[in-house]
């Protein structure tokens, strides 16, 4: 497999630099901004007692809930940016033109990758660095360095998984709708639908679905998720969390989830660019 670095930043960046002109963009960023430092802003609030009704005392229990917010603003931004980055040259006939280049597959696959990956991850950065301000600057307890960098960079992988994801749905799909609806499909089951898959499980393995407190279930439902890059990510955040939020399973288990989302989806993604045909 031959890479080129300096192509590979040469394009992404130029690809980025195409959605962030873009009005989906424009639409995006506040939708983002939002999310992300608006809900920072408001669950940390000291005037309120949101924070003490939901059991948060600590900036990084802030944190763990602000990750939430990312994750749904966040992936469903990489859809809206990454579901054209392939189907929509293909429909227009350029895609021919670009595979037609003296660019190896995968340095091509790396790039596209990389520019869907910083569209949204550079200002999803910049937005959670400064939620990490305002709530370390609005909680009496704020958030240690080890909780910034565990947020910040779980978010910045689970960007990179919903890449992944994105530009696989966007070079299997022969138009932008079709890849829209993939992309959309995929976003729907992981963010909203797995928890029927976990309830399933559960019931099948004799776990209490009635309560969340059951420790069986707490189990079942981790090992659930690392099936999922929104059940990686959420358990990636909650291994600084302590008492009642800490992990009901292994950390290794955790860690060689994200080490899998990170490698094979890129895998996939290399092998689907080695045979794809305009």
């Amino acid at each position: 497999m031959t890479l080129n670095p300096k192509i590979i930043a040469r394009v992404s960046s130029d690809i980025a630099n195409t959605h962030w002109r873009s009005l989906r963009m424009w639409a995006l960023t506040p939708v983002l901004l939002l999310f992300i430092v608006g809900m920072a802003w408001g669950l940390s609030d000291p005037k309120t007692k949101l924070t003490t009704s939901i059991g948060m005392e600590t900036g990084g229990d802030v944190l763990y809930i602000l990750s939430a917010f990312v994750l749904l603003a966040g992936s469903l931004g990489i859809v809206l940016v990454g579901f054209d980055c392939i189907s929509g040259p293909r429909s227009q006939g350029t895609l021919a033109i670009e595979l037609a280049q003296p660019v190896s597959r995968p340095t091509l696959a790396l790039a596209h990758l990389a520019g869907v990956w910083i569209t949204v991850a550079l200002p999803v950065f910049i937005f959670s660095a400064i939620s990490c301000v305002i709530v370390a600057a609005r909680m009496e307890v704020g958030p240690n360095l080890v909780d910034v960098f565990a947020f910040l960079g779980a978010s910045m992988f689970m960007l990179l998984w919903w890449s992944s994801i994105q530009l696989l749905a966007s070079s299997i799909s022969r138009d932008g709708g079709s890849a829209v609806a993939i992309g959309i499909g995929a976003w729907l089951v992981f963010t909203t639908l797995w928890v029927l898959v976990t309830l399933v499980i559960a019931g099948l393995l004799g776990a209490e679905i009635s309560g969340q407190s059951d420790i069986k279930f707490s189990e079942v439902n981790a090992y659930v998720d690392l099936l999922s890059p929104n059940g990686v990510y959420q358990l990636l955040i909650q291994t600084r969390a302590s008492g009642t939020g800490a992990l009901p399973i292994g950390i290794h288990w955790v860690f060689s989830a994200a080490l899998a989302w990170t490698i094979l989806p890129i895998i996939f993604v290399i092998r689907r660019f080695r045979i794809l045909r305009p």
